[in-house]
């Protein structure tokens, strides 16, 4: 293995580029892929060990896990050489069986970011209400299967880290509304969907459509002053680099200068991610000199492994930085770059967390390379970076919260805190 040092001008662009929110669909919508076959579609044997071996061949020439970790080849190759056997076996099979085996393969590298899925899908019509049900625990079955079943088999085929499976819990619920998720946890979305709810057994038929759910889009940012608590909290909910984020964020510090306000808090509760620039944005408004963005970064080029560690981050902070306490309020939902917006806060001793673990780990595998497979033009998305936590004592953890609460009571708690 060939390791070379990236230099800290490097290291710059690559914090620009920043992540990508993992979605539902595993991938940018922006990207340009032809529609996925019909989920019934039946392939050949061959046609079918061709898509599996693309998945094979691409993950093991893109992600860095076979570069650092000695034991990984033998374990998704042993993988492989099963689901293709089973696939030998068979004359044909449909693009949903090989979507599960494909599925099954990336999902043995516990990576939240490397996940095959579909490229166009129909949506359940008022699905949100059966997402509410589950998060609501009033979800019996959709289709005959039990919630806990399909759950379970959820769970073998949506990939997350294991130390916070728990995002895959959530993640669940999302997948209730798509008609193809469905698909492959073994509902019948062809006429419709028959969902049970409540313990009175109330059954309800749902059909699908080419609609996606209408979602209530949340504004990219805003902020509330309290001045009776000297509080000011900022609310993000993407990581999303823009002239309406700098122009918020000067807002924001002016507003907490003006009213002589002690206290401010991140609210990153329903923020999924995106680009790690925002954290360099906010810094410049709290008096600091410096700070770590990542312990380190590994980066797959194809043989090699481009690897840099302990960059120190100088900041170049506004005048009249804020020099007063600074918190981040967290979710289960809070995710990739927005966790590390929070990890930075706490392992650099800038601040204090206050809600709940993040979904992802601090050091984890993350940017990702979309690919499509050749014949049943499933989507594969795969991880070619490996970041490492701020503070290298905590590599193995996730990120645990100063204060542990119920993440609807975050700010609620954070009040008491400060009084």
């Amino acid at each position: 293995m060939n390791k070379l040092r990236v230099t800290a001008l490097l290291l710059a662009v690559i914090l620009a580029v920043g992540g990508i929110v993992l979605k539902i669909s595993g991938y940018d919508a922006q990207t340009d892929f032809e529609p996925t076959l019909p989920l019934d579609t039946r392939l050949s044997s061959e046609q079918a060990q061709k898509d599996l071996k693309y998945v094979y061949d691409t993950v093991r020439a893109k992600h860095p896990v076979f570069l650092i970790d000695d034991g990984a080849e033998k374990r998704f190759g042993d993988v492989y050489i099963k689901l293709r056997r089973e696939l030998m076996d068979k004359d044909s099979v449909t693009v949903n069986e090989l979507w599960e085996k494909s599925a099954e393969l990336v999902c043995t590298l516990d990576d939240a970011h490397t996940i095959v899925t579909v490229s166009g899908t129909e949506y359940v019509n008022g699905g949100n209400e059966i997402s509410k049900a589950y998060n609501d625990g009033t979800l019996v079955s959709i289709d005959g299967i039990s919630a806990d079943s399909m759950k379970e088999h959820f769970k073998k085929v949506f990939p997350c880290e294991p130390q916070v499976s728990f995002y895959a819990d959530y993640m669940f619920g999302e997948a209730l509304e798509y008609g193809s998720w469905l698909t492959l946890l073994g509902a019948d979305v062809s006429d419709g969907i028959d969902v049970v709810f409540g313990g009175n057994k109330e059954t309800k038929h749902f059909d699908m459509t080419d609609e996606p759910p209408e979602r209530k889009q949340l504004e990219l940012c805003s902020y509330k002053i309290d001045k009776e608590n000297s509080l000011g909290v900022f609310t993000l909910n993407r990581c999303e680099m823009s002239q309406e984020y700098t122009d918020r964020l000067l807002e924001f510090f002016a507003a907490v200068r003006d009213n002589n306000i002690g206290n401010i808090a991140v609210d990153l509760r329903s923020n999924g991610g995106g680009t790690t620039e925002v954290i360099n944005e906010f810094l410049r408004y709290i008096n600091i000199s410096d700070y770590k963005l990542f312990g380190g970064t590994d980066i797959r080029n194809g043989g090699n492994l481009i690897s840099y560690h302990d960059e120190i981050t100088p900041n170049k902070p506004v005048d009249n930085a804020f020099d007063g306490k600074v918190y981040v309020l967290t979710s289960q939902y809070t995710f990739s770059s927005a966790m590390d917006f929070a990890t930075v806060i706490q392992d650099n001793g800038i601040g204090k967390v206050i809600g709940e673990i993040p979904g992802n780990m601090p050091t984890a595998y993350g940017d990702k390379l979309g690919f499509q497979l050749p014949e049943s033009k499933l989507v594969l998305s795969v991880s070619y970076k490996k970041f490492y936590r701020v503070d290298i004592n905590k590599s193995e953890e996730p990120l645990i919260p100063d204060c542990t609460v119920n993440a609807d009571e975050a700010l609620e708690k954070l009040v008491e805190y400060i009084k």
